[in-house]
């Protein structure tokens, strides 16, 4: 009987013992799920076609401003397209009804400079004169005369500021402040499935996706890539977004999917500070492009103009680590009027630009 007591004993103290070093020393670990992220955009109850409608609008909208270079451009009809109003769409007749609008989803100041661009490209459509310094009107590169570009007196081509802003303040802002919060903040229903559009949280990633504009097998396939989808192949020679992104919105919509909350908060982290990224690295590969036509002023004003739209619109996007102030030394570093720019300017834009996001080693390549 004693032997038994003393071997109760024993084991309770054991017993006590386990239980003590499990308590101050936890070891339990969360089950990480086990699934395939597959190689292509191809999941069950995808539906980004809200973002696909918006990419179309954006379009037309920037297609119907070239009609700056032979007449007088309707700016009240692009003010329709962009709040879609009065049934202004032709390319696509379901914009019209899809209850869809841009407005409502562009950053608050985009609301406004939005119709101060398309008043400013209207004023040059207006004028009938060739463009040229302090003449506002339609310049014709000095290279190629099928190249025209409708320009302000100060050289500023507004339909390129607008489809760069719109990028910015329409794209990047979703994506960066509303879809990928969403999923590193968990603040939106990841349990209940609507057929067609799966979860709240996995309708939203979808839709980040949609704005991307790229194929679902993107890069391999490159047809139709549009926007951001052209910006990201453009630039990934020096900075390769190609597969930074498509790697990134795999892994966190398969992770959404199968509960792997770490996996896809890393990936909504990834994606949303490769926004503000990618802003930068296609403002130099406008640089380049400045340079490269450096001799010809009604072509270097307008990829100028392109490139001062990208930098422009980082102000869009509230999620940014770039200052206001930073902005504004960068804008800065631009001429007020586009025909003084000196190469000189265009090194100084692109080293502040290159500081800033760390491009410095492939800041010619980009």
């Amino acid at each position: 009987m004693k032997r038994s007591l003393l071997a109760l004993s024993a084991f309770s103290a054991v017993l006590l013992l386990a239980v003590s070093c499990k308590e101050d020393n936890p070891t339990t670990v969360d089950a990480v799920p086990v699934y395939t992220v597959p190689t292509t955009y191809n999941f069950t109850n995808v539906d980004y076609s809200e973002s696909t409608t918006r990419l179309g609008m954006v379009t037309e909208m920037s297609n119907l401003m070239k009609n700056a270079l032979t007449g007088t451009l309707d700016g009240d009809k692009l003010k329709n397209m962009f709040t879609n109003t009065s049934s202004p769409f032709s390319t696509s007749l379901t914009y019209n009804a899809s209850g869809l609008q841009l407005k409502d989803q562009c950053y608050s100041l985009l609301q406004t400079d939005v119709n101060r661009f398309i008043d400013s490209l209207v004023a040059v459509s207006k004028t009938g004169k060739p463009a040229s310094r302090g003449v506002a009107g339609v310049g014709v590169s000095s290279a190629n005369a099928a190249s025209k570009y409708a320009l302000t007196a100060t050289g500023v081509n507004y339909a390129q500021v607008f489809n760069k802003t719109m990028m910015g303040g329409l794209i990047c802002y979703q994506i960066a402040n509303n879809y990928m919060p969403a999923a590193i903040n968990n603040s939106l229903d990841n349990a209940t499935v609507t057929t067609g559009k799966g979860t709240a949280l996995e309708h939203a990633w979808d839709l980040a996706f949609g704005y991307w504009g790229v194929p679902i097998d993107f890069p391999t396939n490159k047809t139709g890539a549009k926007l951001w989808g052209s910006y990201t192949t453009q630039v990934d020679s020096g900075y390769h977004a190609n597969k930074l992104f498509m790697d990134a919105f795999l892994k966190g919509r398969a992770a959404i999917s199968n509960k792997d909350t770490k996996t896809y908060q890393a990936q909504a982290t990834i994606i949303l500070e490769a926004f503000e990224r990618v802003v930068g690295a296609a403002a130099l590969q406008e640089v380049k492009e400045v340079k490269e036509s450096i001799s010809d002023n009604i072509v270097r004003n307008s990829r100028l103009s392109e490139c001062y739209g990208f930098v422009y619109s980082l102000k869009y996007n509230p999620k940014r680590k770039i200052t206001d102030a930073q902005i504004d030394a960068i804008l800065a570093l631009f001429p007020k009027n586009f025909y003084d720019l000196t190469l000189t300017d265009v090194n100084n834009i692109r080293d502040a630009i290159a500081k800033q996001y760390d491009f410095d080693s492939v800041k010619d390549v980009l």
